[in-house]
């Protein structure tokens, strides 16, 4: 049995039957969102508490797949998107002075596949989605429904996750990872112009490795790949040159499991498939903690978020014979902090250092009245 070290539970949402396949949060960790075999549920995390209204549940639409937060600073309410099995993407909105959501969008992407990805980017007002057939990129405004820009279809490929990224100096690009003829690719895209030409494609890299999830920090300019025949591999975005491989053990099957990363971008938080978060420090590529769940299954739907200066991680089980799910949180315990010695330390240096002066001045003043008085008995002797 494992003992966690770095974190300690907080809490559980509870409310979701069977399998879940997505958590997402809202950037200051107010709302969290969970979608899976029942539907799309959102949480108040303030009390744990599921809120309501909830819009329709999952009906024709199927099981929810993916969840992205627009997180728009200039929309006093929160907008959230989910996509599913039956390939509906279908939005919620938080309407102003309610504490509940409502759906305001619902309309099914094209060859109606299942949505696998969703990504919005703050600086641009764009969402990604993208299913088996295509990869479509809309506009968001705070008071209109998502506005198509264009649609791309990528022969031969499975677009598995979206992420966007921006190096200094560049504009802002959608990474589409997926399988690209038994050989794993990321697909770049540009995304500000907004025209329907196909030909946007700006390159098409190969990683090297099977692609379950992925996700990208921009600030430092990497990317984290799960590898469900190895673990998570760290990549260098700039040149794409595996930096790191960090080895998640297989005891059922190499199933694919989602990646973050956790703690202002120190840990790196991926599941596995026998009930085990496992957390790595992202510098050194060490194991921090390994979060267990009471039953060994497999664990996919994992988000992590730092609430009011504490890193916090939501994961639920996905496994096929899921009953009752809760979702699980873990909360980093908290240390002392890096930035300085507390003021209790400084007392305590400061009076081991005036216990050292005394003594030195005690040997000195000894020293001489010892000097003299061996210099008188001298003086006598002669």
């Amino acid at each position: 049995m494992f003992t966690t070290t770095t974190y300690r539970q907080q809490g559980k949402l509870r409310g979701h039957y069977g399998p879940l396949y997505c958590i997402a949060t809202t950037d200051d960790g107010k709302f969290v969102a969970s979608g899976g075999y029942d539907g799309t549920r959102v949480w108040n995390l303030k009390d744990l508490a599921q809120i309501s209204p909830r819009p329709a549940p999952v009906g024709i639409r199927g099981a929810t797949s993916a969840i992205a937060w627009t997180n728009r600073e200039d929309d006093p309410g929160e907008l959230l998107f989910y996509g599913t099995v039956g390939g509906y993407l279908v939005c919620w909105r938080q309407l102003a002075g309610e504490s509940g959501f409502h759906e305001v969008y619902s309309n099914r992407l094209y060859k109606h596949t299942e949505i696998l990805g969703l990504a919005f980017d703050p600086m641009s007002n764009r969402l990604a989605a993208s299913n088996r057939a295509m990869v479509q990129i809309f506009a968001i405004s705070s008071s209109t429904e998502p506005r198509s820009l264009y649609s791309v279809a990528i022969d031969h490929f499975i677009p598995k996750c979206l992420q966007f990224s921006g190096l200094p100096g560049k504009q802002r690009d959608l990474l589409v990872f997926g399988n690209h003829d038994g050989k794993m690719r990321v697909h770049v895209f540009r995304t500000l112009t907004g025209s329907l030409d196909v030909d946007k494609q700006l390159e098409c890299w190969g990683v090297g490795a099977c692609i379950g999830d992925a996700v990208v920090d921009n600030r430092s300019g990497t990317f984290c790949v799960d590898d469900p025949d190895t673990g998570v591999l760290i990549y260098r975005l700039e040149d794409r040159r595996r930096m790191k491989v960090l080895n998640v053990p297989i005891e059922k099957e190499n199933r694919p499991r989602q990646v973050r990363f956790g703690d202002d971008y120190r840990a790196i938080v991926v599941g596995s498939d026998h009930g085990i978060i496992y957390v790595f420090d992202r510098r050194t590529g060490a194991i921090i903690d390994r979060l267990k769940f009471e039953e060994q299954d497999f664990v996919q739907a994992i988000a992590t978020v730092d609430c009011d200066g504490t890193a916090l991680i939501f994961a639920a089980r996905s496994g096929d014979a899921v009953e009752q799910n809760d979702i699980m949180i873990w909360r980093k315990a908290a240390g002392r902090p890096q930035s300085g010695p507390t003021l209790r330390e400084d007392i305590v240096n400061i009076l081991q250092l005036i216990i050292v002066l005394a003594a030195v001045v005690y040997v000195y003043q000894n020293g001489q009245m010892m000097g003299g008085f061996i210099e008188l008995l001298t003086r006598r002797n002669e």
